[in-house]
């Protein structure tokens, strides 16, 4: 296929492309062992890794619980905007609005990528570090959020980026693989406990999805 034949499927599709609004999220769960491994490097590590590709970050860390829990904790999604006025607002407009949240975390790290927004692109990623008995669990969890233009100069722009190079959604599980690295290498053993990674997560020149989740 030439360089103008697949220019000219993209903009083919872009023509009978209205102006759209798609949100996906993902997560996974991280078991890093032995509950020896130093905490403060351990929590440096994360967080260096996702400073990688995240332009700014608000951290919060916490005092170590007095007693280790034998389980650890898990993420929850929560409505920040239950029981008010706004939530009503958002329900009748069939918008539902979700933010991780943890309790009894180490750190928590969350950012909003707006690098790409000029494409309709945003991303926001939360991670916490939640200790137990055994070790440490690392909770990432992301959303892709890709708003169309149609076929405006900038729909067109934007299609023609993705066709080559894929969405910025590549980057998460890059990030996830990063953070995993990062636990590695400071002799942490690491195992997925869980996790959901769209396959849709993934870009011409960078699919990690796979890693990301295994």
């Amino acid at each position: 296929m030439t360089p103008a034949l697949a220019l000219g499927l993209v903009l083919t599709g872009c023509a009978s492309m209205k102006p759209t609004y798609h949100a996906e999220s993902t997560f996974v769960i991280y078991d890093v062992k032995p509950a020896a491994l130093d905490r403060n490097q351990l929590l440096k590590a994360v967080l260096d890794a996702v400073q990688t590709s995240a332009s700014k970050l608000r951290v919060n860390r916490e005092i170590p619980p007095a007693e280790l829990p034998t389980t650890p904790g898990r993420f929850e999604l929560q409505d920040p905007f239950a029981n008010s006025r706004m939530g009503a607002l958002l329900a009748s407009q069939a918008q539902n609005i979700r933010v991780p949240v943890c309790k009894n975390a180490l750190m928590t790290v969350s950012t909003d990528n707006t690098s790409m927004a000029q494409y309709g692109e945003q991303t926001s990623f939360f991670l916490c570090v939640l200790p137990y008995k055994d070790g440490y669990h690392i909770d990432i969890h992301a959303t892709f959020v890709r708003a169309s233009s149609g076929f405006t100069p900038q729909g067109i722009s934007s299609a023609v980026g993705r066709s080559l190079i894929g969405d910025s959604s590549q980057f998460i599980p890059r990030t996830m693989s990063n953070v995993r690295a990062a636990a590695e290498s400071i002799g942490g053993k690491v195992t997925v406990v869980d996790s959901y990674i769209p396959e849709d997560f993934r870009g011409a020149f960078v699919n990690q999805t796979e890693s990301a989740g295994k």
